[in-house]
């Protein structure tokens, strides 16, 4: 695929409505992610970029027929202030075909355009990861609604190679994922890098009600006796498949698709 295609996707993605994980993913294969990073500052009339969003992206979106898509505002952890976008798609082949509606999509383009046309800077920079999901969580799964406003944890797990990598997803495809569900967590999506920086890693969203919640899960998750028994087993301990963690607490926007 044509990387220039790949990073162009990044609007031209969007909705289906709330939808949430089923057995049919399996028949749909791994899907893919974009998540995006728009940088912004203080000094930026963030309005802008939130109304773009709201106001054009998502019907964009939703007249296309892609998504989910989730859009967090970030309340700690890297690039504050900012606003995160992640994308669901179902294919590689999808999110080809995603570009090229949205470049025919004229009404679209021309709010598009007048969104960063102007003399007022619309954000800093951005930044895009491609993620494939894990075999062991297919698609992105929106959560039951809960106590506004949820909390959503983003989190990066680095390797330092290659085969720890693939150690850590195998850790979680067969075993993690489902001490996270049996300890509280609501998971969001788990995605392998494919393009991005910082590599080889993966990231992973879970979602609480709150900070409260959040802290008691990760208590009842980290005392497991079935997490104390997966953490020492070969191949799978820290210092053999993760080399590094960093991640930020999010909250959805008002208009986000998963919140």
């Amino acid at each position: 695929m044509n990387r220039r295609n790949i990073l162009k996707t990044g609007l031209a993605a969007g909705f289906t409505g709330a939808t949430t994980l089923t057995t049919n993913a399996a028949a749909e294969g791994n899907h893919y992610y974009e998540l995006r990073t728009y940088q912004l500052r203080n000094d930026i009339n963030t309005k802008r970029i939130h109304d773009f969003f709201q106001q054009s992206f998502l019907p964009m979106a939703k007249r296309q027929d892609f998504g989910p898509v989730g859009c967090f505002t970030v309340a700690s952890g890297q690039y504050t202030p900012s606003l995160m976008v992640f994308i669901d798609h179902k294919s590689l082949g999808e999110m080809q075909a995603a570009n090229a509606r949205m470049e025919a999509d004229k009404e679209f383009m021309k709010a598009w355009q007048e969104f960063e046309a102007t003399t007022e800077m619309p954000y800093v920079r951005y930044e895009s990861a491609l993620l494939k999901a894990f075999d062991g969580h297919l698609k992105t799964e929106i959560p039951a609604p809960g106590k506004a406003p949820r909390l959503f944890e983003l989190r990066t797990y680095e390797s330092r190679n290659h085969f720890s990598l693939k150690a850590k997803l195998d850790m979680f495809n067969k075993e993690e994922i489902k001490i996270f569900r049996d300890s509280g967590f609501a998971p969001i999506f788990f995605g392998e890098s494919v393009i991005g920086t910082r590599q080889p890693a993966l990231t992973y969203m879970v979602a609480f009600d709150d900070m409260a919640s959040r802290d008691k899960c990760w208590a009842t998750f980290i005392n497991s006796e079935a997490f104390k028994k997966i953490r020492v087993m070969p191949g799978w301990t820290d210092p053999e498949a993760v080399s590094n963690i960093y991640g930020s607490f999010l909250r959805p926007t008002a208009y986000s698709q998963i919140k």
